[in-house]
């Protein structure tokens, strides 16, 4: 890799974090241990609300989203703790100005809860399996029709922030961490596994009763 390859790469990403509508890192994020919000009302013990790094892939053939965060602890140790990953489609907006966080933008919010239904607010559930939970990490896969476009043409452009939450408090207070603190970044091309639909599985439940009964006549 020449020097000249590597300028004009931090030449891009400090354009991009000069940019308030785009900033954004390169790729996928890591964020420090134990930066909890001053102003977050939990406790500083709630490890699987401290995130230690997060990426997004898109599959533009299959049009899917790969969603996947790591936290400093299991995820569900925090029984009242989910997960929040706001998108900027193309219309995103500061709504942690106010906050004096302003480098955050956003104009939809997928919300993971380890112990209940999943969904992309204002749109609707997500599939039954979506959601998979791995010691410290969860995952969620989402179609790309659940995020339509609000102005980029590539869902490669779009930019994303993950704020952890803890539910039993309101407001600004029941956020513990932003990943990035203060920014965007972007997905990255990748490959994604569609989650079956329930019909698919019922088909497939289907099949496999049928086989079941087939080897049964056969050995009647």
């Amino acid at each position: 890799m020449t020097k000249t390859f590597l300028m004009n790469r931090l030449l891009c990403a400090a354009a991009l974090l000069a940019a308030p509508g785009l900033s954004h890192a390169v790729d996928g994020i890591t964020d420090s241990t134990g930066d909890f919000l001053s102003s977050f009302g939990g406790s500083h013990a709630s490890g699987d609300l401290d995130v230690l790094s997060a990426n997004v892939l898109y599959d533009a053939g299959a049009d899917l989203f790969k969603i996947s965060s790591t936290m400093n602890g299991a995820i569900g140790s925090t029984s009242s703790g989910f997960f929040v990953w706001g998108v900027n489609r193309g219309a995103g907006t500061a709504g942690f100005a106010a906050n004096g966080i302003t480098g955050v933008r956003f104009d939809r919010v997928i919300l993971l809860r380890p112990n209940g239904v999943s969904s992309v607010a204002g749109v609707g559930n997500l599939a039954d399996g979506a959601v998979t939970i791995s010691g410290n990490t969860i995952s969620a896969v989402i179609s790309g029709s659940m995020l339509a476009s609000t102005g980029f043409t590539n869902k490669l452009d779009y930019t994303w922030n993950l704020w952890p939450r803890d539910g039993a408090f309101s407001g600004f207070a029941a956020i513990s961490d932003f990943a990035p603190d203060n920014a965007n970044f972007t997905s990255t091309a990748g490959t994604v596994s569609a989650v079956p639909e329930p019909e698919s599985y019922a088909l497939m439940l289907a099949g496999l009763g049928l086989l079941a009964f087939m080897s049964r006549r056969r050995l009647g």
